[in-house]
């Protein structure tokens, strides 16, 4: 994935120390640590194994595999060639299939503040691969027409005539085009969990780019802690709150790191789909707890696009999903806002 798009920054794993000393012992370890770059941005994998088993060629293909078929900067990928088309497109990539029909899926649940096919706009911000871009109003406002989830259609799986046949997925323009950016890093992290469940591996956390999924209990069989990020410019992590985290997927999202500059004025990175424009609210980030990394992900971004009051409201009917929000309060300082079923404990 773009590595501009390890956009959910905010979030930090708190990892034993006993994790790491295990594997450093020279005995056969019970819990094993990976870690490295990927998807330009980096990842960290503990998990328990009684085998001891080092899976990072398996966890190797995973990442490789979904960069053939999500990445934006592989001019080979699925989701290249698809931007490319000009019409239909017919594929057998299975990723590249569930994540359109996952962007649609929360496309409808966020009513539009969730939206992938906003990438004509982002690139014309300049918050793209290709960097900044002159701003021309009438030129953001002609995108809108390549813009919107239902300018792509998505066929059901039963329109395959057998299980190796392509699916046939086609655009209403040549300009609309796919980024999987606001959801890739969380279904990579669902991949992973995937994989290691297959081994028989049942407690672990998995995290890429900031995106984290918990299962099971931690080596101290306690849940798993996850800090998130007091929203402060610059790379420095500071603690403003701790999470713990257990059987789910935490993803945060934020504007204050990321910015473009036009006139003197700040944009965030994060593109309202439904006016072509930066989303210029208070709310400066957004935690969100699910069951699964790729709905974590993606309602992250909305609520960010949603904006504070909005974000509150959606929250508060989708009892399914706990988020906590962090806004500017207008003297310089923060307002925190937390749904009920938030973990404790949640403030410090």
């Amino acid at each position: 994935m773009n590595g501009g798009a390890a956009l959910l920054c905010g979030m930090r794993i708190l990892l034993p120390l006993l994790a790491l000393s295990l594997i450093g012992c020279g005995q056969r370890p019970e819990w094993v640590t990976l870690e490295g770059k990927a998807q330009g941005s980096t990842f960290r994998i503990v998990y328990l194994d009684s085998l001891g088993r080092d899976l990072a060629q398996p966890v190797d293909s995973v990442f490789r595999v979904i960069d053939r078929s999500l990445s934006l900067w592989d001019s080979t990928s699925t989701v290249t060639a698809f931007n490319a088309a000009a019409d239909s497109f017919a594929t057998t990539d299975r990723h590249f299939q569930v994540m359109l029909a996952l962007a649609r899926q929360q496309w409808m649940a966020t009513d539009g503040a969730f939206d992938p096919t906003v990438l004509p706009l982002v690139r014309a911000w300049g918050l793209g691969k290709e960097g900044r871009a002159a701003i021309d109003t009438a030129a953001v406002d002609s995108l809108m027409r390549c813009v919107g989830m239902p300018r792509i259609y998505i066929p059901d799986s039963w329109e395959r005539t057998n299980e190796l046949a392509p699916l046939i997925f086609r655009k209403s323009a040549p300009c609309v085009q796919f980024d999987p950016n606001g959801i890739a890093q969380g279904y990579t992290v669902d991949m992973l969990v995937l994989l290691l469940r297959q081994r028989g591996i049942e407690r672990m956390m998995v995290e890429v780019g900031g995106e984290v999924r918990a299962v099971g209990l931690n080596e101290r069989s306690e849940p798993w802690t996850i800090q998130i990020d007091k929203p402060v410019d610059g790379d420095a992590h500071v603690q403003q709150t701790v999470v713990p985290l257990r059987d789910r997927s935490l993803a945060t999202s934020g504007n204050y790191r990321k910015f473009i500059e036009v006139d003197g004025k700040r944009y965030g990175h994060t593109i309202d789909p439904r006016t072509g424009r930066p989303a210029m609210n208070d709310l400066l980030s957004a935690s969100v707890i699910a069951d699964d990394c790729a709905t974590a992900d993606a309602l992250g971004t909305a609520l960010m696009v949603m904006g504070t009051a909005d974000a509150k409201q959606w929250l508060i009917t989708h009892p399914e999903v706990q988020g906590f929000l962090i806004s500017d309060d207008g003297s310089g300082g923060y307002a925190i806002w937390v749904t009920p079923g938030w973990p404790e404990p949640a403030m410090k």
